[in-house]
């Protein structure tokens, strides 16, 4: 029987990378990373409201250095600074949509952390693309 050439035989496909083989060592780093990184957003959510939240302080407080705390977030792509502005926008998004709220936005804002009004304006705008007055 004659071969066709429009179909060759099959080859492995070497573009593709071999699967990786698990190692008990790199398990236990990725488990450090991730119990790292639980403790971190459990910080920072017991810790919102304080406008001195900052890596140092925080990474003090969990026995870890600042370059370690660093590294644990790397793998999300989120900075420290970046996960508690997030966490503190959506704080206050929740607060302004709640019906029963009797807060101004400039209280809000100082009651989630922020400590200027107008870095919190331009925060808010940059995320979700409204101003916080539209979100009664």
């Amino acid at each position: 029987m004659m071969q066709n050439l429009a179909d060759p035989p099959s080859a492995p496909d070497i573009r593709r990378p071999a699967p990786r083989l698990a190692s008990p060592r790199r398990d236990a780093g990725e488990a450090l990373l991730l119990h790292r990184r639980l403790r971190i957003h459990a910080y920072i959510d017991a810790h919102l409201s304080d406008p001195a939240l900052s890596a140092r302080n925080a990474a003090r407080a969990l026995g870890m250095s600042v370059r370690s705390l660093h590294l644990a977030l790397a793998p999300s792509g989120d900075s420290f600074s970046l996960l508690v502005q997030r966490r503190r926008l959506d704080a206050c998004l929740a607060w302004l949509r709640r019906p029963d709220r009797d807060e101004t936005i400039a209280g809000i804002a100082f009651a989630c952390g922020f400590n200027s009004l107008s870095s919190f304006y331009r925060a808010f705008q940059r995320c979700y693309k409204t101003c916080p007055r539209g979100m009664n």
